[in-house]
């Protein structure tokens, strides 16, 4: 599915089909010009899944999806470096190499990070639906910046992504899903997607400005940063026995930071936000997935089913199955 480019005379593979290739190639979809999109759905035994794409520019590309997951399937995605602003199911954000929020919504949950080189596998599990919307800048459309807003741009893609609040949460999720006739938007030519990704782009690098120049006054912008980078690892290891030791070393930093600089920022403690995640994703697969409580436990991390089922009902005074009935 991807172009061919000249590019400094050599043929190289479109990086921006690295973004929207994977969903296409891993569910069979065909891919057909409509307008200035690309368009395509399919529905077998794994999936019912629809894709819209617009390639703007050589610099830009704005993919939407939906996906209803109808048995468990191995999923991975490719990456090329640039900043990634997204619309996503709770199911999505689930995956999302962010730090999560306290509580996802079934939709319009914003995104943004900066993305790496680096490919993500991960499962989908049955009955999950997978909206999102992402719009993804090279970093070659920085340059269409001013100063100002190219160094921020470059400071928001070496951040630990994050989700945003809920106010800018509204104004982003309005701006995306009007960029794609999935989520009740219409079919846009080239330069009207191309201003909506914009504005999207801008108002995520005014969000990040306006925070960085709070936590600068505050005093705390590096203690901020520890913990976001911290959330976005559990984020990522949920399936993992997290301990304390190998967080603080990935995070290249002693314990007693990590863990200070947690409590001081959340007013919780890093293990106690550790077992809270992994709970509250083991609460989304019981309710959207086919998975019995042993594979939910080894999804989260536990090791053992019993193990799962005591800490399960320790939180919530019930065991992991009466939960899902």
């Amino acid at each position: 599915m991807a172009r061919i480019r000249k590019q400094g005379g050599a043929t190289v593979v479109d990086r921006l089909a690295e973004l929207y290739a994977p969903q296409v190639e891993q569910f069979g979809i065909m891919l057909e010009e409509t307008g200035d999109a690309l368009i395509g759905a399919v529905s077998d035994e794994r999936a019912r899944a629809r894709v819209a794409v617009y390639r703007l520019e050589g610099l830009c590309v704005v993919t939407s999806h939906r996906i209803e997951v109808k048995r468990d399937m191995a999923f991975h995605e490719r990456s090329v470096p640039g900043l990634c602003v997204c619309t996503l199911s709770a199911d999505s954000l689930s995956l999302c190499p962010v730090a999560q929020p306290s509580r996802a919504r079934r939709a319009g949950n914003v995104a943004v990070f900066g993305h790496g080189d680096e490919p993500q596998q991960c499962v989908l599990h049955a009955g999950e639906v997978h909206d999102a919307t992402s719009v993804t800048f090279l970093p070659e459309w920085f340059s269409r910046l001013d100063a100002c807003e190219r160094r921020s741009a470059w400071e928001l893609i070496e951040e630990p992504g994050s989700a945003c609040g809920e106010e800018l949460a509204c104004v982003l999720d309005r701006c995306l899903c009007a960029m794609t006739p999935l989520f009740g938007g219409k079919l846009l030519d080239g330069s009207s997607a191309l201003r909506g990704a914009e504005r999207a782009a801008r108002t995520a690098i005014a969000w990040f400005e306006e925070r960085s120049r709070a936590e600068r006054a505050a005093g705390t912008r590096e203690q901020a940063r520890l913990v976001r980078a911290a959330k976005r690892f559990v984020a990522l290891h949920l399936d993992r026995a997290l301990s304390l030791d190998e967080l603080s070393r990935e995070l290249l930093t002693s314990r007693t930071r990590l863990c200070s600089a947690f409590r001081q920022e959340t007013g919780e403690s890093l293990g106690a936000y550790v077992r809270r995640s992994k709970l509250e994703r083991a609460c989304q697969l019981l309710e959207r997935s086919g998975l019995n409580v042993s594979e939910v436990a080894h999804c989260v991390g536990y090791p053992r089913a019993s193990s799962f089922t005591v800490a399960f009902e320790r939180a919530y005074g019930i065991p992991p199955s009466a939960w899902r009935d």
